[in-house]
């Protein structure tokens, strides 16, 4: 219906254009941001599904930090007590030699001695360091503590090597000091073998854990929050061609609102 009063038509062409002007709007927010939920009016209950997936993820992601600190943590106790085998396995060389060569002399004794208190005063410090950097993990059960007697153990024997010690170059106890000495590499080997299953079969596998739960859960977000670029640029071009035949229409319906008037003046 077209009167010189209220242009019908128009009206009507006014609404269909400002329909595919929204969607238009929509289409392009959707394309330049990437997500088809930009605020609460564009899916109500999916945006609320969005944040609480959204939250999941921000623990997943706390949670993988801390066992990947975790982790690291072991590595540098590993480092460590890695350090310790080798300066045991050096001691426990001078030891052997010390006992199994009778032609050496006592100033070639006492150099060996050095190099036993040289060895011997890294060894405790060293064990030191471990027994600290076992603060940032958390092995299962009583492993921190055992871990942790272990190198005192080991740090206890390598002591009676020393100048003065029980079991020193001098004293004639070599071969206690082998086997005080075979005990604390035991120690050792075993303290590290269970910081390496605590890495393996509880840090390891929660990671794995966590990645797997992580990408389960972005996917269920993305399928909810995010844009599908092949349905956005559908809509895209439907609501530029809508809207460009819309403004055509709206002229028309003005031109002939015109022409009535036209008609009325003559």
């Amino acid at each position: 219906m077209i009167t010189p009063v209220t242009n019908v038509t128009s009206l009507t062409a006014q609404r269909y254009l400002g329909n595919s002007q929204k969607g238009l709007n929509t289409a392009l927010t959707r394309l330049s941001t990437g997500r088809r939920i930009n605020s609460g009016k564009d899916d109500p209950a999916g945006l609320i599904s969005s944040e609480r997936l959204a939250a999941a993820l921000r623990t997943l992601e706390a949670e993988s930090k801390g066992y990947q600190r975790q982790s690291s943590n072991a590595n540098i106790s590993d480092g460590r007590i890695s350090e310790l085998s080798t300066l045991y396995r050096d001691l426990q060389g001078l030891v052997v030699a010390s006992a199994n060569t009778g032609g050496l002399s006592s100033d070639e004794i006492a150099a060996n001695q050095t190099q036993v208190d040289s060895i011997v005063s890294s060894i405790q410090r060293f064990s030191n360091e471990a027994v600290t950097s076992l603060d940032g993990i958390a092995l299962p059960g009583t492993g921190n503590a055992d871990v942790a007697n272990a190198l005192n153990q080991a740090a206890a024997s390598a002591a009676t090597v020393a100048s003065g010690g029980a079991n020193s170059l001098n004293s004639g106890n070599l071969a206690a000091a082998q086997t005080a000495l075979n005990s604390a590499i035991d120690g050792i080997s075993t303290s590290r073998g269970t910081i390496g299953a605590y890495q393996k079969y509880d840090i390891a596998p929660r990671i794995t854990s966590g990645q797997i739960a992580y990408e389960n859960i972005a996917e269920s977000r993305s399928i909810i929050a995010d844009a599908d670029y092949a349905v956005e640029s559908s809509n895209l071009t439907r609501s530029q061609i809508l809207t460009k035949y819309g403004i055509n229409l709206l002229k028309i319906s003005q031109q002939q609102g015109k022409s009535v008037l036209d008609l009325i003046s003559k």
